[in-house]
């Protein structure tokens, strides 16, 4: 969690950090809980390596990403869908 009160409020209230995070992806860096990995998570977050690359690295993908997540929500903002539609199924 981000350590200055107002970045750790906005991290919890958007949805982007918090208790129920089990994956996240800085650029090719992809991070799992190990209670929480499988081919749905992995295909999720791998996704967001390809919009990373697509975007042109961490500092182009970034800006749109947060953007995204503060006007629609975590759970419906269009990155996030987008990686939610090339999950792939636990075995």
């Amino acid at each position: 969690m981000p350590d200055g009160p107002d970045l750790r409020q906005a991290a919890v209230q958007t949805g982007l950090l918090g208790p129920d995070m089990v994956g996240l992806t800085l650029g090719y860096s992809v991070f799992i809980c190990l209670c929480d990995g499988g081919a749905r998570l992995l295909s999720h977050e791998l996704r967001h390596v390809y919009q990373y690359e697509e975007a042109g690295g961490i500092a182009k993908f970034l800006p749109r990403y947060l953007k995204e997540i503060v006007e629609f929500g975590y759970r419906n903002a269009p990155l996030e869908l987008e990686a939610i539609g090339h999950e792939q199924p636990d075995p």
